[in-house]
């Protein structure tokens, strides 16, 4: 049994996994939505992708709904560059419904028509609600997280962060960052990325400095408190990573990173009622992407002594995800845990 417990004390290697997830959304390599079908048998789709007001991708995962007069409505979220798919639709008028953060966004709602064969592609703009948040610095965020006040250079730094990021250059973008920050301090899209590029090379305290300082910027936006709240969970301070991840779910509670590190928190400091609400929460909402999840109600079921329960999560993990992360550490204490049941 110690060795079986102590499978589960190891790094969350999988972090890295959901990253994109949990940050500004800027990684092109990041795979297409899984597109969701109707229940029709036509040969139509539509698919596209949402974008902030400003034109930079969404700042995490949106709730798209398709609906038909015969057909209430079928949801899906888009991927972390906004993208959204859904196929096999008969032909006919669809209305397509797109909800971001309500705090910040209108909804928005577009007619299209399907005809037979049609490939319908389209983009998104969400529309900014008549409001601005006033930061803890006396600076103004709009509540799409785009300051009218950045510099032209600081934005044109930015970019260029953005576009090392998306080639895969973390340690060229980081200068850049930096540079676009020494312009303008209180450029909240850019304290968030550079942590997030922290984040990615495991250091982990100047992660939760940009973070921190991003807070301090808008209280109010999710992403830097959620990737706070990694970082906490990374370096075992799990009380406060369930502070955090208590503010994010706040501001947006549709997000399953959110539920899931969430639930990580609380396994660590023996919530087990709150734990397998929220990892259970993150798999509904964010299915097979977060099939991570399994393997965390695998070790509650253990801290709960219902090793056939614990088995059970160990084997749809690794049905859904047999190259994933804890791939090898889950067959290990498969293996183990179906010994001591013989």
């Amino acid at each position: 049994m110690k060795s079986i417990l102590k499978l589960f004390q190891l790094t969350l290697l999988f972090a890295i996994v959901f990253w994109p997830n949990v940050a500004r959304a800027q990684d092109d390599n990041i795979p297409p939505p899984t597109p969701v079908s109707s229940n029709g048998s036509g040969t139509g789709s539509i698919s596209g992708r949402v974008v902030l007001p400003s034109g930079h991708p969404v700042n995490g995962r949106v709730r798209i709904t398709l609906s038909t007069i015969e057909i209430p409505g079928m949801n899906t979220y888009t991927d972390n560059n906004g993208g959204f798919g859904f196929r096999n639709l008969a032909e006919g008028n669809y209305v397509l419904e797109v909800v971001g953060d309500y705090k910040f966004y209108e909804p928005v709602v577009e007619q299209v028509r399907v005809n037979r064969g049609m490939q319908v592609i389209l983009q998104i703009n969400l529309k900014e609600k008549n409001a601005s948040v006033e930061s803890a610095a006396g600076a103004v965020v709009t509540a799409g997280e785009v300051d009218p006040r950045v510099p032209s250079g600081a934005k044109k730094e930015y970019e260029k962060a953005t576009t090392l990021v998306r080639e895969g250059n973390t340690a060229e973008a980081i200068p850049h960052f930096k540079r676009a920050l020494e312009i303008y301090s209180p450029y909240l899209m850019a304290r968030n990325d550079l942590g997030v590029q922290y984040l990615k090379l495991k250091q982990l305290d100047a992660a939760a400095e940009q973070f921190e300082a991003a807070i301090e910027i808008n209280p109010k936006v999710f992403n830097p408190r959620l990737n706070l709240g990694i970082v906490e969970v990374e370096q075992k301070k799990f009380m406060d990573a369930i502070d955090q991840l208590t503010h994010a779910l706040s501001i947006d509670s549709a997000q399953p990173a959110a539920h899931l590190y969430f639930g990580i928190a609380s396994l660590e400091t023996d919530e087990l009622p709150a734990a397998e609400r929220e990892l259970s929460k993150a798999l509904s909402m964010g299915q097979s992407e977060y099939s991570i999840a399994h393997y965390y109600l695998a070790e509650l079921n253990m801290k709960k002594g219902d090793r056939d329960a614990a088995i059970r999560e160990l084997k749809t993990y690794l049905e859904g995800s047999p190259n994933g992360e804890r791939a090898a550490q889950s067959r290990a204490l498969l293996e183990e845990l179906r010994r001591g049941h013989n």
